[in-house]
């Protein structure tokens, strides 16, 4: 557990290799396929930030929105453009306290229980030996009102959020980065293919346009 906020950043890689085998296969329509590969990036982008916000919400049991975890990828996706094919998503975002979890006691007691935290779902909630539960101090209903602190000393104060992981750490556990990076490479794939033979019908209809006119 960790006092200060820690930032941290996970990038998505997409295996591209297929995009080399259909160039060799398709010479003379590199045109073609680099306007399908565009197509095909952007798509991907996209549905794997869907993906990715699914996955974490299925193994862990964070209370964000789907909004708040697609957040983490503001400012860190660039998307290819028709002279420049690169392209990459990072998820950047700082450590969650307990607030973002189910945790118990919901509000302080006047006996104070051992606090337990659900973080991920397949597995049993953590009980923190230091943590306890305190008001946050925010007076509006919409914001958080109690949370898990833990004292940064032997005196009552100060005390300090408890932190756990931050996003782009769930994205980064082995059982989600590899279902993250098979699914990429699979719709990158499937998207690129898609778009190819839509390019290459198009050639087909303006031939066939230009022989009738």
């Amino acid at each position: 557990m960790a006092t200060a906020k820690q930032y941290s950043r996970k990038e998505i890689h997409i295996d591209t290799s297929q995009l080399d085998t259909l160039t060799k296969e398709l010479k003379g329509f590199e045109k073609e396929v680099a306007v399908a590969t565009y197509h095909a990036l952007n798509r991907t982008i996209d549905r794997v930030i869907t993906q990715t916000t699914k996955l974490i919400r299925q193994h862990y049991a964070i209370k964000d929105k789907v909004k708040d975890i697609k957040g983490t990828f503001r400012g860190g996706i660039k998307r290819p453009t028709k002279t420049d094919l690169t392209a990459s998503l990072t998820s950047r975002g700082y450590t969650l306290s307990f607030a973002h979890f189910p945790f118990t006691p919901k509000k302080r007691l006047k006996k104070q229980k051992p606090v337990k935290v659900q973080i991920i779902k397949t597995k049993s909630p953590i009980t923190s030996k230091r943590g306890f539960v305190a008001h946050t101090g925010a007076k509006s209903a919409d914001k958080i009102q109690y949370n898990v602190f833990k004292r940064l000393g032997k005196e009552r104060k100060p005390i300090a959020p408890i932190r756990t992981l931050s996003i782009p750490q769930m994205i980064s556990s082995e059982k989600i980065s590899e279902e993250i990076q098979d699914f990429a490479t699979k719709e990158f794939n499937k998207r690129l293919e898609h778009e190819i033979t839509r390019e290459i019908l198009n050639i087909g209809k303006n031939v066939k346009r230009r022989a009738i006119l």
